[in-house]
């Protein structure tokens, strides 16, 4: 892990995942790529985004940008550690997946409120879904500080029966450069039923697919999958949530309808997400 891109609106919120980043950064010796990205009117598309930036207001708004990004970068935390900062007019979502993937970025971490600490669409609702469906990065999201900084316990939450190969890479890498328990979670619902003995053989055989050494298998039962992961998590104090998704249209979660979205919303913990 060398690239880390943090999109950032400068909220309590965001320091969250500016704290966590350099964490992340000092670790594994990284820089961060903090971006900001500036909603601007368009004036019914009179004035191009392009010529924004030079109108009286454009002008204030960047001076506003560069002295809120002199006040992040004064941090105690970020001493010692290689930043980089931007700054586009855009949509939000185009502008961190388009970001992401032009500087390849390893893990992008943000967090999942907005400036007025209200539940807003910035980095969460619509926007969070339409990043997690175009992001080819894998997503560290979260909503409060993380204390300590480390995962010791992950919670990898999967369909085992699915072939996700592939996406787990990351998840796995990133489980290794900490040295975590990996606990592999099967939900089992009164819809989506899974009986015990056939589905630990196959998580048992994923495990072994995968080289996998530091790992137990679990199966919980809940009343829906979401409640069952975070439940499951609580339960054996996890310091971190992992997820696969499938980026088709209509955001067709891997787990079922919309989990890792409402996991980003309704978790205390960080939650990695990384798509199929």
């Amino acid at each position: 892990m060398k690239k880390i891109l943090v999109p950032t609106d400068f909220s309590e919120f965001a320091g969250y995942a500016s704290e966590l980043a350099a964490e992340l950064a000092k670790k594994f010796d990284a820089t961060i790529y903090f971006l900001h990205v500036v909603n601007i009117p368009t004036y019914d598309g009179l004035l191009p985004f392009s010529q924004y930036q030079n109108t009286p207001e454009g002008v204030l708004i960047l001076r506003q940008v560069k002295k809120h990004f002199n006040e992040l970068f004064a941090q105690p935390y970020l001493q010692g550690v290689r930043v980089a900062e931007a700054i586009q007019m855009s949509e939000v979502y185009e502008s961190i997946t388009d970001a992401a993937e032009k500087h390849e970025i390893d893990l992008i971490v943000m967090g999942t409120h907005g400036s007025s600490g209200k539940v807003s669409d910035y980095f969460i609702g619509s926007n969070t879904d339409k990043i997690v469906r175009r992001s080819k990065t894998p997503i560290l999201t979260v909503r409060e500080r993380v204390t300590p900084m480390e995962f010791k316990k992950v919670v990898f939450a999967g369909d085992f029966n699915r072939d996700f190969s592939a996406a787990f890479y990351p998840i796995k890498n990133m489980v290794k450069l900490f040295g975590a328990h990996l606990n592999l979670l099967s939900v089992s619902t009164p819809s989506q039923f899974s009986n015990s003995a056939p589905m630990l053989k196959k998580m048992e055989a994923f495990a072994l697919q995968e080289g996998l050494d530091n790992y137990s298998l679990h199966l919980y039962n809940a009343d829906d999958i979401q409640s069952g992961i975070n439940e499951f998590s609580e339960l054996i104090g996890a310091d971190l949530i992992a997820t696969a998704t499938e980026g088709r249209k209509g955001l067709t979660f891997l787990l079922n309808g919309s989990v890792t979205t409402d996991l980003m919303k309704t978790t205390h913990k960080p939650v990695l997400t990384v798509k199929i």
